[in-house]
């Protein structure tokens, strides 16, 4: 049964009516009970309302790429896809090298085989603060986009966001809507706690991440400045850590704190909370008599913010820098003053070997698409595998659930970690489909390393590399834990 309906923007509607820019028109809406009904009846974006009447989404300006790329403007050639969310900072070159690796992922399965008759598809949102916009910060438009994306697209799953702190308030906020969140750069331990304790197949997790948690990364900053190797000529007894005071900094901060004390150093916190601390604690820091800095932040922002205060204090002559994960990227390299970067150290997680057939694959697919290397920006593997697990993960709800659910593709995410090798490549997409027809788990390895989630903390775990900078160049100079040699 239809009925006709009110087509008019929200704001000004009376005003646009009496000039004649709004119109009773006879739409078929369609009565509905259930989402899939209208995305049937009338394409991609339909979903039934409160009425229950099928309606079409409300476009949003932050959400206007996609892949395909008529997902939106050829709604009825997608009535049967499957389709998954992405929130990255569009204005970091960095965060568009990540959306890039994700639609390559989506876009190799899709060109290799369909999945059951059902293709799929990736819907990319910016949560940069833009007053183009709006006057979101960055985890406010994260959430709002979150938001948007499960309630107007009915997304299951999303990838992103990527810094910890935005991962942290978006899945506070939604996590009682089902949806599957997978963070390719997440790394907090903070984040571990979010996911009920026990998780099982039967109920699993919906936080997931593609990279380690940083406890490892702690670790490893503390044994480098206490060691003498890997380029380093002097051990560190005196550490300052300026940090970002969210949940990425604080618990980073507090893993190297504890590890550093227990190898007999000495460390002065200084954690800071908007930009005017920020060059205070970077003051503070170059009056101090340690050694080396330690600096923590997810945003890059912060990191050219850092390089900039500590171009001109003579403090840090004397002083030597050490870097995570999120300063390894091109908007850092090219923004900051490089007054500092011969002093610097950096550790990130250590990426595959170029040896390796998936992340050579990846590597050259990259290449060939978007004519860049995709090495050269962090976590673009993470984006990748991300897509991939989050394919894998609806194959499994395809054939083994009632419907495509966000919980339905954690229980296939959950089926990713035992059994025969899949590579995540174009050519394994089938094999992929064919298992979990059957019902078989299997081992997914991807272009950032193994995916071995452990089935009691759904996280993955791995090595961490350690970097200098040479002029505009990350260069990797050893990785952590030491390879053992053979006797």
């Amino acid at each position: 049964m239809g009925r006709s309906k009110f087509i008019c923007p929200f704001l000004g509607a009376l005003l646009m009516l009496l000039a004649g820019g709004c119109s009773f028109v006879g739409v078929d809406t369609r009565e509905c009970r259930v989402d899939t009904e209208c995305s049937s009846a009338f394409g991609f974006g339909y979903r039934c309302d409160d009425d229950g009447f099928c309606q079409e989404h409300q476009a949003q300006r932050r959400c206007q790429n996609s892949y395909p790329e008529d997902l939106f403007s050829n709604p009825t050639l997608y009535s049967n896809t499957i389709v998954f969310g992405n929130l990255m900072d569009q204005s970091l070159a960095t965060h568009r090298a990540r959306e890039n690796a994700a639609q390559l992922a989506i876009k190799q399965a899709t060109t290799t085989s369909q999945l059951n008759g059902q293709g799929l598809g990736i819907v990319f949102c910016s949560i940069a603060e833009d007053s183009e916009f709006d006057d979101f910060d960055r985890a406010s438009a994260a959430t709002a986009m979150a938001t948007y994306l499960i309630d107007e697209l009915n997304v299951p799953a999303i990838i992103g966001p990527a810094a910890s702190d935005d991962v942290l308030q978006v899945f506070q906020d939604l996590a009682d809507r089902g949806t599957v969140f997978v963070s390719p750069s997440a790394s907090s331990p903070a984040l571990s706690s979010l996911d009920p304790a026990v998780v099982t197949d039967e109920s699993p997790g919906l936080l997931w991440r593609t990279t380690p948690p940083d406890s490892l990364q702690g670790e490893a900053i503390a044994f480098d400045m206490r060691t003498l190797g890997r380029g380093r000529t002097t051990i560190v007894e005196r550490a300052v850590v300026v940090y970002d005071d969210g949940i990425y900094g604080s618990s980073l901060s507090e893993v190297f704190s504890e590890h550093f004390q227990q190898l007999g150093g000495e460390v002065t916190l200084l954690p800071y909370s908007n930009a005017a601390q920020l060059s205070d604690r970077v003051t503070d820091a170059s009056m101090s008599n340690a050694e080396e800095v330690l600096f923590i932040s997810s945003q890059t922002g912060d990191v050219v913010l850092f390089f900039a205060n500590a171009a001109s204090l003579s403090g840090f002559d004397s002083k030597t820098v050490f870097l995570t994960d999120a300063a390894a990227n091109p908007d850092v390299l090219e923004d900051s003053s490089s007054a500092r970067f011969a002093a610097v150290r950096g550790s990130r997680p250590a990426p595959r070997s170029t040896d390796d057939l998936v992340f050579a694959g990846f590597l050259a697919a990259y290449s060939g698409d978007y004519g860049e290397d995709a090495s050269q920006f962090s976590f673009t593997a993470n984006a990748y595998d991300a897509a991939w697990i989050l394919a894998a993960g609806a194959a499994w709800a395809v054939f083994n659930e009632e419907s495509v659910t966000g919980v339905g593709v954690a229980r296939g995410l959950r089926q990713l970690s035992e059994g025969a090798q899949v590579d995540a490549r174009a050519t394994s997409w089938p094999q992929m489909i064919e298992h979990f027809r059957r019902g078989e788990s299997f081992n997914l390895a991807g272009a950032s390393g193994d995916l071995d989630f452990d089935p009691e903390t759904e996280e993955t775990s791995g090595r961490v590399e350690f970097w200098t900078i040479d002029k505009t160049n990350i260069v990797p100079i050893a990785s952590w834990p030491p390879v053992q040699e053979l006797p």
